[in-house]
């Protein structure tokens, strides 16, 4: 009689020293999917901030593993269509073979901060939404206008809703500034600086140097996002951002000529200390997600 023996293999997408998070991170503490870096610019160059790391939430973690293995999950995170209906009543393919979803849009919030500086709220792995545990209210939108918006703003601004208590128009996710590129990197860059670029013969290579890849977005937020919500609100003096998330969505044409985002969900999250948006100022955002 043959022995049977039976061995369970894993694999992680992401290797945030797998060993370090094993035996010396807290039982319930959430491993992280992927390896992120986000740093901020205003528009003088000056940092407000570098190297914070984002959360995946469990939206964004189905999310990789249904278009990489095209099946679909058991468990489906209801969308931001759904939850702020939203465009909830165009008709999405429920198969994930079939979807374009791709990261494409980032939102901001007010919940990921309490008035003190460092007390930044913890992501949890099983939050849908940009406000802290479902509390909609965290969640601002970029524009508030008394028209709908035309042009190029039309283009970056998306998942209008039209507010019933005073007829005004909220859009509140947008794209992202330039189309994300991947970079594939030697290590061999000075301190803070990128390496050089990898070429397509690395396989034949003898260098020693390390490689990590990655993809590059850039956020901008101009003078005018965030800050009409709270000069609507009459609390012009309280503008400012403690979370930053990225979203997965599918543009669609949700009526004649008018284009719009469907099957919207939260990929990552970023909790921060509060940043003061009293004087009008722009943010530049570089957001990184690596795999390795």
């Amino acid at each position: 009689m043959s022995n049977i023996v039976n061995k369970k293999l894993s694999d992680r997408i992401g290797t945030v020293d797998v060993l370090k998070e094993q035996f010396s991170a807290p039982a319930t503490k959430q491993p992280k999917t992927f390896r992120t870096e986000i740093s901020a610019t205003d528009e003088f160059g000056n940092v407000l901030f570098t190297n914070e790391h984002n959360e995946t939430v469990l939206g964004g973690a189905i999310t990789v593993m249904e278009k990489m293995w095209g099946i679909r999950s058991p468990l489906q995170v209801a969308t931001i269509n759904e939850i702020m209906d939203i465009n909830s009543n165009v008709g999405v393919d429920p198969n994930p073979l079939t979807q374009d979803d791709i990261v494409c849009l980032w939102g901001v919030g007010i919940g990921g901060s309490g008035d003190a500086f460092g007390s930044i709220r913890p992501v949890n792995f099983y939050e849908r939404e940009v406000g802290q545990n479902g509390q909609r209210d965290e969640m601002i939108p970029f524009r508030v206008v008394q028209t709908p918006l035309s042009g190029d703003d039309a283009a970056k601004y998306h998942m209008m809703e039209e507010r019933h208590s005073d007829g005004l128009f909220a859009y509140y996710l947008k794209g992202f500034e330039q189309k994300p590129q991947i970079k594939v990197l030697w290590k061999d860059g000075e301190e803070g600086e990128d390496g050089s670029e990898v070429e397509s013969d690395v396989h034949n290579t003898s260098r020693r140097d390390l490689i990590e890849a990655f993809v590059e977005m850039h956020l901008k937020l101009t003078k005018k996002d965030v800050r009409e919500w709270f000069d609507v609100n009459g609390n012009i003096q309280l503008s400012r951002i403690n979370t930053i998330a990225l979203f997965t969505g599918k543009r669609v044409e949700i009526a004649p000529g008018k284009f719009d985002y469907v099957n919207v969900k939260m990929f990552s999250k970023l909790n921060l200390d509060n940043e003061p948006l009293t004087n009008t100022k722009e943010i530049n955002f570089t957001y990184r997600i690596y795999t390795n």
